[in-house]
């Protein structure tokens, strides 16, 4: 699943349902789909397309009429053809920006479920045996999981050696947290029972859609039992109601260890 077809499927959306030309005065709101909703719809209609294009199910539904097959996704979320048609034309016209707010959201969604799909297909026990110590989810949605959670970790360590953070974050223009970043240090306690912090490097976040493969790392000296922490979405305070428009995915801690004799 490349950007250019999801660019593509989504153009062929957006023509599908604004082949018929008319005016576009401002629509009653009670035939406007909610935007988390055209979301949903958008992309299980470029799901729809994708799995029609499998040789299997081609045989099956390929025959039948292609707007046909759209119009059952559409429904199937209790929505018509006319909303979806009247909801489009109005974005077209009249918010566009919002229209490639929704784009980018379909995008995010669908790299989210390609990323999803090659990790179930590549598991193996041995990809953890060969070093990735993280111990949270594969990947995390916003707002879709959660609305502002800063992704909190906790994960123990005993060797020495040099542990490297990787993660692919996507941070989307609309997202409302303030000062985004990573943040991570190393957790000891000392005789008196204090927490000790070492910060690594933080790592701002920018938030432009686009996609940022975020890498920081610190060495630890000594052996013994040691707590790597931190936030992989942190965010400053505020108050209000908020929250965030991200897509975090391929998320590895690794202990990258010297080779004997290695200066």
């Amino acid at each position: 699943m490349s950007i250019r077809s999801i660019k593509a499927a989504f153009l062929a959306i957006i023509i599908l349902v604004s082949c018929n030309p008319s005016g576009t005065p401002k629509p009653d709101r009670k035939y406007l789909i909610p935007e988390d909703k055209l979301v949903d719809i958008l992309t299980d209609t470029y799901l729809a397309a994708a799995m029609l294009d499998m040789p299997g199910l081609m045989s099956t539904w390929g025959q039948r009429d292609s707007n046909l097959n759209y119009i059952d996704v559409i429904e199937s979320h209790g929505y018509t053809y006319q909303q979806l048609d009247t909801t489009m034309r109005y974005y077209f016209n009249a918010k566009p920006k919002k229209l490639s707010r929704v784009y980018d959201r379909v995008t995010g969604n669908l790299l989210e479920l390609e990323v999803r799909v090659m990790e179930e297909s590549n598991a193996n026990p041995e990809d953890y045996a060969d070093g990735n110590l993280w111990t949270g989810k594969a990947s995390y949605s916003f707002p879709e999981d959660m609305t502002r959670d800063p992704i909190w970790f906790d994960i123990p360590v005993e060797e020495p050696g040099e542990y490297v953070l990787m993660a692919d974050i996507r941070l989307f223009e609309d997202d409302q947290s303030i000062d985004p970043r990573v943040t991570v240090f190393f957790s000891t306690t000392d005789s008196l029972g204090k927490e000790v912090r070492v910060f690594w490097e933080e790592v701002r976040l920018e938030k432009n859609g686009q996609l940022q493969n975020i890498v920081t790392a610190n060495t630890l000296d000594s052996a013994g039992t040691v707590h790597i922490k931190g936030w992989l979405l942190n965010h400053s305070s505020q108050k209000g109601s908020w929250q965030k428009h991200a897509r975090v995915s391929n998320i590895s801690l690794r202990l990258e260890r010297k080779i004997a004799g290695e200066q």
